[in-house]
């Protein structure tokens, strides 16, 4: 049976310059081919295929921080009522009453219910974007008046729904809000980036409620931020014969990019190269190719191709990017945070964002309890990092490097956060009961099932719960890092106030011989102070800055505190072609110094529910990744993932079952389970393998990481639909792989 796959590799003790290498190709009663051209044109490049332009490489953009001045910024006030017209949708349950409150102004809106069953929906107009922004605020005030105060089990939210709009009005990203309210006056205040080809935005208020009599709205302020653009000026270019190089520079950064078309001419190989020059913060920094030639297929976050009719198109950092167009094709584009590509009449414009703020959402917990996020990236002076692309034939078979290593397709990762959680429970979790006499005990939960897991636990106990300070609990912690788990700790106290940095600082030196390197924040979400990292650990100057002394015990990695609504596993949500899904970033405003990688998570209401037969295969089909947050040892959990007969506590039957479901995947090779840790370590040592076709069938697999990766999976995307994977080990330096 003839193979259609062969891996030929070669390590190499020397290095090899991949722009060199030359392969002899026989001519003789070969066809005539359009081959591949650069040329210089001023700033830009020309890419012809023949006589035929086909492409161009734009000069790399910079958009920094907002200056001071004035003309950057421009605040629309939003009345109600105007010239006559009342511009607002109002939707609302009836008998209600709208009242226009005017003061001079038409600006406030107050609705009256005569029922407590009420339900309204205010819908502002577009706004039309009439330039290109770098993020947007929203602000206004509201008072709401309730038969009874909201309780705690009981709170009342006022919904923001807030819509950007493409140029054709086709709905580009809709960001949902909550706002939690009581009685009386509140103020709303927002701010996101948008993306680049925004036109229009609107934003709908809604709520329904059994015990609200009245809602007042005023002062709709909507505010947008121009970003100051800061050429990056071309100083130099080296032309020799196929091989060019340009070097731009402001004041902030020198870029370099390389083309080369190989000695075939079939491939342009670009490697553009970023450095610091001085302190600063970046908006975003892009890199764009224009295409000539009608875009075909795309290819999605799940590994399937698609046809390419939508106006825009986004992949993220963990994904592969390859488009195919009607006279060529881009992809094995390496180390950008993400890539954006447009149909636009038949042409194609590929955005290659070298830092991106759309896909770094980092935010600490303010006082009032808001969450502050950063809409700017902070590079540091000597900041250094390689980017690098194809454009090939698009004949050529595409390969993709899979985001699991072994052949496995999807990825599953749970993460456990301590709170109230009990000894007894922890036990029945990871060895399916208590019970040390019963036949199934250490054959089920997380380590029966030998289901690796992020298990977060506190340093200090607290009323009832339990920490490391407790004997037993220590020793059962340090018998699960033993086995595999990851052990995290989850802050130092369940008390928020507790968290000081002397406390912060006897928690990390007391499990340091546990070699501990991720963490988990806790219990913040009431604003209190303290020195956790989401609080004022991260922020230098503080009195609760903490982020020291991570760095000095060698932290690599912390929980964003960010938990992502869906309703299934899957967190790059292909079918969300416009989003930026975000697994695990980066963000140099984070502490001082060097960073630790923040990771996201999701929640699901009831976890057997989700992990289910069903929803683990539409995870596994559609090559997807999930980390789980939730509390797996917490009484709350009780006849959900435990159960208690006879004074022992068990996994319940349907927790138990959805485990058995995970492991079946695994010993399948379907479903890779590994740790925080070991995701984003494997995902990292990806980044560093640099792809580039050699010819038709030939790839160079540059592993530029100091050791092998086992299992590294290469998944070729065949002319008749269907995929092969190969697994090797891949070794440093070059490697060459042949695809049949």
């Amino acid at each position: 049976m003839k193979k259609s796959l062969v891996a030929v590799l070669i390590p190499l003790v020397f290095f090899i310059n991949l722009f060199s290498y030359t392969k002899v190709h026989a001519l003789q009663n070969a066809p005539v081919k359009s081959l591949f051209a650069v040329k210089p044109k001023g700033n830009y490049i020309e890419i012809l295929k023949g006589s035929q332009v086909i492409a161009k490489i734009l000069p790399p953009e910079l958009l920094n921080e907002p200056s001071t001045k004035r003309q950057e910024v421009q605040t629309i006030v939003l009345p109600f009522f105007e010239n006559g017209a009342v511009n607002w949708k109002f939707e609302k349950s009836e008998p209600s009453d709208l009242l226009f409150l005017s003061d001079g102004k038409n600006n406030t809106l107050k609705i009256n219910f005569h029922t407590l069953d009420a339900f309204y929906k205010i819908t502002s107009p577009n706004i039309a974007l009439k330039d290109q922004y770098q993020s947007v605020q929203l602000a206004f005030n509201y008072n709401c008046t309730f038969k009874r105060p909201p309780q705690l089990k009981d709170d009342e939210t006022i919904n923001v729904q807030i819509s950007i709009f493409s140029e054709n009005k086709s709905k580009i990203l809709v960001l949902p809000e909550k706002i939690k309210v009581t009685s009386g006056k509140g103020t709303f205040k927002t701010s996101f980036s948008i993306p680049i080809d925004s036109r229009y935005i609107s934003f709908e208020i809604f709520q329904t409620s059994h015990n609200l009599i009245s809602c007042e709205f005023e002062n709709f302020k909507i505010t947008f931020i121009k970003p100051s653009e800061y050429p990056l000026l071309l100083k130099n270019v080296q032309v020799y014969n196929n091989y060019i190089e340009q070097e731009f520079e402001n004041g902030f950064q020198r870029f370099t990019r390389k083309i080369f078309v190989s000695s075939s001419q079939d491939v342009i190989n670009v490697e553009e190269s970023l450095k610091s020059k001085e302190d600063h913060q970046v908006f975003k920094e892009y890199s764009v190719v224009e295409f000539e030639s009608k875009p075909i297929f795309i290819l999605k976050r799940d590994y399937k191709l698609e046809k390419f009719t939508k106006p825009m198109y986004v992949t993220d950092s963990l994904s592969d990017f390859y488009l195919k167009l009607e006279n060529c094709a881009i992809g094995y584009a390496n180390n950008y945070d993400s890539i954006e590509a447009y149909n636009i009449k038949n042409k194609a414009n590929v955005y290659m964002f070298l830092s991106n703020s759309d896909d770094i959402k980092y935010f600490v917990i303010g006082k009032n309890r808001e969450h502050i996020y950063t809409t700017t990236q902070l590079f540091r002076k000597g900041f250094e990092k390689t980017y690098a692309y194809s454009i090939f034939p698009a004949e050529y078979t595409y390969s993709i490097k899979s985001r699991a290593p072994n052949g496995t397709k999807a990825i599953l990762i749970f993460s456990h956060h301590s709170d109230s959680n009990m000894i007894s429970i922890i036990k029945a979790m990871m060895f399916g009961t208590t019970d040390a006499k019963d036949p199934t005990y250490m054959k089920k939960g997380f380590v029966g099932y030998k289901i690796p897991i992020t298990w977060g636990f506190f340093y200090k106990s607290v009323k009832g719960i339990p920490g490391f300070d407790n004997p037993e609990y220590r020793n059962l912690i340090e018998f699960l890092a033993q086995n595999k788990i990851e052990v995290v700790l989850h802050t130092a106290s369940p008390v928020a106030k507790e968290n000081t940095v002397e406390l912060i600082k006897k928690a990390l030196e007391d499990t340091s011989y546990l070699k501990l390197d991720d963490w988990i924040d806790h219990s913040l979400s009431d604003g209190t102070r303290n020195a956790a990292l989401k609080s004022e650990g991260a922020i230098h100057g503080s009195k609760n800055y903490s982020f020291d002394l991570f760095l000095k015990h060698g932290y690599k990695y912390c929980w964003s505190y960010l938990d992502v609504k869906l309703d299934t596993l899957n967190m790059l949500q292909p079918d969300k072609v416009t989003w930026h899904p975000q697994i695990f970033f980066k963000n140099y405003n984070f502490g001082e110094g060097n960073s630790l990688y923040q990771w996201n998570s999701v929640r699901f209401k009831n976890l057997p529910k989700i992990i289910s037969q069903s929803q683990l295969n539409k995870l596994v089909n559609e090559n997807g990744v999930c980390i789980i947050h939730d509390y797996f040892a917490h009484p709350m959990q009780k006849n959900k993932l435990f159960v208690v007969k006879n004074k022992n506590v068990y996994i319940s039957p349907q927790f138990d079952k959805s485990l058995r479901l995970v492991a079946n995947l695994m010993s399948k090779k379907l479903l890779w389970v590994p740790t925080v840790k070991e995701f984003i370590d494997y995902e990292v040592a990806l980044k560093n393998v640099q792809i580039t076709p050699l010819d038709s069938t030939t790839l160079v697999i540059d592993n530029k990481n100091y050791s092998e990766i086992k299992g590294f999976t290469l998944i070729a995307l065949l002319q008749n639909g269907q995929e092969k994977r190969i697994i090797i080990d891949l070794l440093p330096g070059i490697n060459l792989i042949t695809v049949h």
